[in-house]
């Protein structure tokens, strides 16, 4: 049985872990191969063109240690940014995606 005591490091932010999907890409989440950019924006017309739903595997960011796959349909972004709008109805989240940081698509 383990104790709960001030030695054990503990993330602020752990149940944001379970909460969002956000896992350790050691531990659960399959590192797919990274995508060629022409291939990612051909999966993301046809997904936004489709109305498919879509998993996109992002690549690790610079301040963090994870990966996350996040689920999803793609909808319409006004903005002159190029950010993605990825819509999950089930979950009732939306993300914002900056293409350069998409790793891999697939459908879901």
């Amino acid at each position: 049985m383990k104790k709960n005591t001030l030695e054990e490091q503990v993330h602020p932010f752990s149940f944001l872990q379970k909460k969002f999907f956000l896992t350790d890409a050691a531990s659960e989440l399959e590192v797919l191969t990274q995508m060629p950019k022409e291939q990612i924006t051909f999966f993301l017309n046809q997904a936004f063109t489709k109305k498919k739903k879509i998993i996109v595997q992002l690549n690790h960011l610079a301040e963090s240690s994870f990966s996350a796959e996040v689920t999803g349909y793609i909808r319409y972004a006004p903005f002159k940014k190029p950010q993605i709008i990825l819509e999950n109805t089930i979950t009732h989240m939306t993300y914002l995606i900056n293409p350069n940081n998409i790793r891999h698509i697939r459908l879901s």
